[in-house]
């Protein structure tokens, strides 16, 4: 009987497909935390960070007040605060962008395997749904704000993180049963 290394033993794990999807999830988790720190510690890169940050932060109170004037509400606009006239309204702050859910979503379609041409497509689709729902969020944040101001932090602690995170496992099953979908059609072509 031959007697198996502790090479042999890593090698063998390393084939293991949950193990290559956690091993890819750490170093991309550890490149997001990498980025964060680097974009604190480096002004010129803050800058760019800060930017884009802005950008999206800008779109998320553009396209709610936009939104909520299309559905006849008298909308004021103070930089980062959307609100009804007459009710508190809703500041959209930092975390509301979503940087970290992004990335989430990203690392975790980047570390299951698939094709990367497949990856370039549902990428995008995810990041965008990911940020239409933000910006829905203060849409009915803002509409809650009218009704009832103290349901506002309700909701959005637990009932908007609750849908976000439902979307995004949604999503995610949908690329595992995509790449299982593909991987068997080529499997069964390959074997005709």
């Amino acid at each position: 009987m031959k007697e198996e290394t502790p090479n042999t033993n890593i090698q063998e794990m390393l084939k293991n497909p949950i193990v290559k999807f956690l091993i890819k999830a750490a170093i991309i988790y550890g490149a997001w935390e990498f980025m964060n720190w680097f974009q604190m510690h480096n002004a010129p890169f803050n800058k760019i960070w800060m930017g884009l940050h802005s950008i999206i932060k800008d779109n998320i109170v553009d396209v709610s007040a936009w939104l909520l004037r299309l559905m006849q509400f008298n909308i004021e606009k103070y930089e980062v605060v959307v609100r009804i006239v007459g009710s508190p309204g809703v500041a959209v702050g930092p975390a509301c962008v979503g940087f970290g859910l992004l990335f989430g979503f990203a690392g975790l379609i980047m570390s299951y395997h698939g094709s990367v041409k497949s990856k370039l497509w549902f990428i995008p689709l995810g990041l965008l749904g990911i940020h239409i729902i933000n910006i829905l969020r203060i849409v009915v944040l803002a509409i809650i704000s009218n009704i009832n101001n103290d349901w506002v932090d309700f909701n959005h602690k637990y009932v908007f993180n609750t849908v976000i995170y439902i979307f995004i496992f949604v999503m995610w099953m949908w690329w595992v049963r995509y790449v299982d979908k593909e991987e068997n059609k080529k499997t069964s072509e390959n074997s005709h």
